[in-house]
C-alpha cells in the first residue's frame, strides 16, 4: 500500500479547524510552529483514500476563504515509512523549568527536578510543541499547587490534564467535545497511571464540573470558544480560582480580554510569544 502524506503551511489561527480535518479523516497528526504566527501540519492518507482526502480538501478550501494560506502538499510515502514519518516531527521538549514532554517512543533519563509528561499525541492535538500549549505548560508550572482541583476544557491529547496531576494536582477532570480527543487521552492517562484524571466527552455545563468546584481551569481553546465558555467557567471556578485561557491570536487578545473580564474574571498576566497570547484570570468576587 502507497501512504500519502498531507502537509500545509497555515496561520496559527487555524489550527482548530484543520486539526478537526486531519483528526477527523487523517491518521496522525503534527503541528509545526514556523514563526512569525505560521505553522506546518501534517497527516497522513493510504492514497486508496480518495473519498476522505477530498473531505480534507473542501475543508481546507472553505478555510481558505477566511485567509490566504499555502496549497495541501501530497507526497507518496512507502507503507512502513508513514508512521516513521510522522513520529520524526516530535522530539524532547521543555517546558518551563520543569516540565519535560517526551514522546513514549523516545528514551529520556530524567534529571534533577524533571517532571516528566509521556504522551503519544495519536490524532488529537496537543504535543506541547505549539506555543499556546507550552505557554499553558508554563503557566500550570507557576500557579498549579499541590493538591488543587484542575479543570482542563478542551484537553486535546491530554497533556495539559497530565501535566497537571505530575505537579500535584489531587484530581483533574478532563472534556473534550471530540470523540477522538477523548480515546487519545484515555490512552495517554492509561499509559500514564494517573487515576485522578477523569476523561470525558462533552463541554460546559458537565455533571463532571459543578459549581465552585475548581481551584485552576485550563481552556486552550480559540478566542471564540473562551470568550463563550466565559461564564460557565466563572461557574465552575472557587472564587479567587485562577483560569489560563489559550489559543488566541494577538490580534484578538484585547476582545477576548474584554469577554472575560465581563463575566465577572480579574485579569492577572498576558504572555506572548511570536503571535499567540495566553491570557491568566483570577475569579474575583
Amino acid at each position: 500500500m502507497i501512504w500519502q502524506e498531507l502537509s500545509i503551511q497555515a496561520p496559527g489561527e487555524f489550527v482548530e479547524p484543520i486539526s478537526y480535518l486531519f483528526g477527523k479523516y487523517g491518521h496522525g497528526l503534527s503541528v509545526e510552529d514556523l514563526g512569525g504566527g505560521q505553522v506546518m501540519m501534517r497527516s497522513y492518507l493510504p492514497n486508496t483514500s480518495r473519498r476522505r482526502r477530498a473531505r480534507i480538501e473542501v475543508g481546507i478550501n472553505l478555510v481558505r476563504r477566511l485567509r490566504p494560506m499555502g496549497e495541501l502538499q501530497v507526497a507518496d510515502l512507502k507503507d512502513s515509512d508513514w508512521e516513521t514519518a510522522w513520529k520524526a516531527h516530535f522530539g524532547i521538549l521543555r517546558a518551563g523549568s520543569r516540565l519535560v514532554i517526551k514522546p513514549s517512543w523516545l528514551e529520556y533519563e530524567p534529571r534533577g527536578e524533571d517532571v516528566v509528561i509521556e504522551l503519544d499525541p495519536g490524532m488529537a492535538f496537543g504535543t506541547g510543541h505549539h506555543p499556546t500549549t507550552n505557554m499553558c505548560l508554563q503557566a500550570l508550572e507557576r500557579r498549579l499547587s499541590p493538591g488543587d482541583t484542575v479543570l482542563d476544557l478542551g484537553a486535546g491529547s491530554g497533556i495539559l490534564s497530565m501535566a497537571a496531576a505530575r505537579l500535584g494536582a489531587a484530581s483533574v477532570v478532563a472534556l473534550d467535545i471530540d470523540a477522538t480527543a477523548v480515546k487519545a487521552s484515555r490512552k495517554n492517562l492509561k499509559a500514564g497511571g494517573l487515576p485522578q484524571v477523569h476523561s470525558a466527552r462533552g463541554t460546559l455545563p458537565h455533571r463532571l464540573a459543578p459549581p465552585a468546584h475548581f481551584d485552576l481551569a485550563t481552556a486552550n481553546i480559540s478566542s471564540k470558544t473562551v470568550q463563550e465558555m466565559a461564564g460557565p467557567l466563572w461557574d465552575v471556578l472557587k472564587p479567587e480560582g485562577t483560569l489560563i485561557a489559550s489559543g488566541i491570536v494577538q490580534r484578538q487578545e484585547e476582545e477576548a480580554r474584554s469577554a472575560v473580564t465581563g463575566a465577572g474574571f480579574r485579569h492577572l498576566e498576558t504572555i506572548l510569544v511570536d503571535d499567540w497570547v495566553t491570557l491568566l484570570f483570577s475569579r474575583g468576587e
